[in-house]
């Protein structure tokens, strides 16, 4: 018995469904990886603008109560107002490098400016003059970079629930790859098991199909295998035992009725 062609076409169709399988898997994570990517960067870009915003909110609100209220702390004031004002430069700062294009970051520098002159105002004892400002000044800028800032945090939003859709659209198709690749896996293996007993089996198969009705050496050979072949051995050396047997009795049996005249003539 020789393994033919047709017992190979299958597992070669598989193998090159796997690499195909495999090839689609890769994009798939490289694009998984750009999404997720994107997405990161989505997230902390609107975070880092709603952070501009709330401290922006924060040091007017606290300007205003410390200049209005005569018993207040100006010292604690400036020193507060100063690093919110150092954390929210720096944020505005990573918004203009992962958004150029962002409207509202103009208006929100230059109230940025103005707000570190009303501290510088307040900490020289011009608390009049930090009024006047915080009014003029601050206020208008601030107010025009919040209408464009919702606008931009509205639209990263949109963008970031559109990058979670492809996220989970890839994370799905990603899965179905790996359930067919596994499937296909499976199906490779067993192709390959069988193969393997094939080519095992062959050998001894092809010399019992070579073998004539009165040469059945190989099959007495193969009668002394510990394995399912020497199972299958015995048992035909045991038919072929019972057959001559069977065939004889006939012959003695007409011998012994024929009398011993007609056997002398």
């Amino acid at each position: 018995m020789r393994v033919k062609v047709q017992f190979l076409l299958p597992v070669i169709g598989v193998a090159a469904l796997g690499g195909v399988l495999v090839a689609a898997g890769q994009v798939g994570q490289d694009r998984a990886a750009r999404v997720a990517q994107s997405l990161d960067q989505a997230r902390t870009t609107l975070v880092q603008a709603t952070d501009v915003r709330a401290i922006s909110r924060a040091v007017q609100r606290d300007a205003l109560n410390t200049l209005l209220e005569p018993a207040a702390d100006r010292g604690t004031f400036v020193e507060r107002a100063s690093v919110r004002l150092t954390e929210m430069g720096l944020l505005v700062a990573g918004l203009r490098d992962r958004a150029a294009d962002a409207a509202f970051l103009a208006p929100q520098a230059q109230a940025l400016t103005e707000m570190t002159a009303m501290v510088t105002a307040v900490r020289g004892g011009d608390e009049a003059g930090a009024l006047t400002r915080l009014r003029t000044t601050v206020g208008p800028l601030d107010a025009q970079a919040a209408g464009l800032a919702q606008a931009f945090i509205d639209t990263q939003g949109q963008v970031l629930d559109g990058l979670a859709a492809d996220a989970g659209h890839l994370q799905a198709q990603t899965s179905r790859l790996a359930a067919w690749g596994g499937v296909l896996g499976t199906a490779a293996a067993m192709m390959m098991s069988a193969l393997f007993l094939l080519a095992l089996l062959r050998r001894p198969l092809a010399r019992w199909a070579g073998a004539g009705n009165d040469d059945l050496r190989a099959v007495v050979a193969a009668a002394a295998r510990g394995d399912e072949l020497g199972d299958w051995a015995r048992a035909l050396v045991a038919l072929r035992d019972q057959a001559k047997q069977r065939g004889g009795r006939p012959v003695r049996a007409a011998r012994a009725k024929v009398s011993p005249a007609v056997l002398a003539a």
